[in-house]
């Protein structure tokens, strides 16, 4: 007989949501003024799908004419505070709509990523006065870097992980990783301690400052291992890309797809710029029996490479 599936492994951050959202006055608060009926229940669905309704329609998510979006939520809602399963980007909307500290973010997303709260930093969205990110160090160089870009059942981007070598040029205490606004958590697993997210000077982009294990000085090197978790609501476009405006020494990427939903057909690609939408060449590509695609190469300078697919 078949083995009875175990839990979701989102199933601890459902549990310390939902006893947030029963527990604690300031939340608690905000959803009891949508009961319109006294109940037992701790916590009482409906009421907590319209605050979620009422987040997205004062952020512009979501038009304010589907007048039906709270009980679109109902079944997200549901599955979350019943401990089944909840998404990076419900539980994102959660974590914004109640206005959740700082404290209770990390721990939630701790408990999603099962990783310490120590070694996150969550987006959140900014706060006036938070500033800036500082300019990326310049005076480094990649000797190897491994990408690995996992796509879920739902077909969004659900986890990201980098593995790089740095060689320093000059001093250097910090590392710069930059990334989209999509981005929900980064935790840096070796080398570094992660910073605050803050917006990067460059539009659309928030980045983290890694501060180094050890500082470097020049002709020493340092390996990087940091994981990013994603929080997209809808799906983007079918396409991962690294570039990079100095040379690396050698490149791995690799993009695996969940085996529930698989590409019908993947092409490797070279893009012009960052903002074209599609490849200037591409090459089809086999899928590997367990759903990924991998391409090495190496050397890349200078150069917008990835692969791009097809549904």
């Amino acid at each position: 007989m078949p083995a009875e599936p175990g839990p979701d492994p989102s199933a601890p951050a459902c549990r310390q949501l939902r006893a947030l959202l029963a527990d604690a006055p300031a939340y608690r608060s905000r959803w009891q003024g949508y009961v319109r009926r006294s109940s037992r229940q701790d916590v009482h669905q409906g009421a907590i799908a319209q605050v979620l309704a009422d987040h997205l329609w004062e952020a512009g998510e979501v038009a304010e004419t589907e007048t039906d979006l709270p009980r679109r939520l109902k079944d997200r809602v549901g599955r979350a505070l019943n401990g089944q399963f909840i998404a990076p980007a419900t539980l994102r909307l959660f974590i914004e709509a109640f206005d959740m500290s700082s404290a209770d973010a990390h721990r939630l997303w701790a408990l999603f990523m099962h990783a310490e709260p120590a070694g996150l930093s969550v987006l959140r969205r900014p706060a006036p006065g938070d500033g800036v990110l500082g300019a990326a160090p310049a005076g480094y160089e990649t000797l190897v870097a491994h990408e690995l870009h996992r796509i879920g059942a739902d077909g969004l981007p659900a986890e990201h992980r980098t593995l790089q070598v740095i060689r320093a040029l000059e001093p250097m205490d910090r590392y710069v990783y930059q990334f989209d606004t999509h981005a929900a958590a980064v935790e840096v697993l070796r080398g570094g301690r992660a910073g605050p997210v803050r917006r990067s000077a460059m539009s659309g982009l928030y980045g983290v400052e890694l501060t180094l294990t050890s500082p470097l000085q020049p002709g020493e090197t340092a390996s990087l291992e940091y994981r990013t978790v994603f929080s997209y609501a809808e799906v983007p476009p079918p396409s991962f890309r690294r570039g990079t405006r100095r040379r690396i020494g050698s490149l791995e990427l690799n993009v695996q797809f969940d085996l529930a939903r698989l590409p019908a057909r993947v092409w490797w690609g070279r893009w012009e710029t960052i903002w074209a939408d599609e490849p200037s060449g591409t090459e089809e590509v086999p899928l590997a029996p367990d759903g990924h695609v991998h391409r090495f190469l190496p050397t890349l300078d200078g150069e917008i490479v990835g692969f791009t697919w097809q549904w």
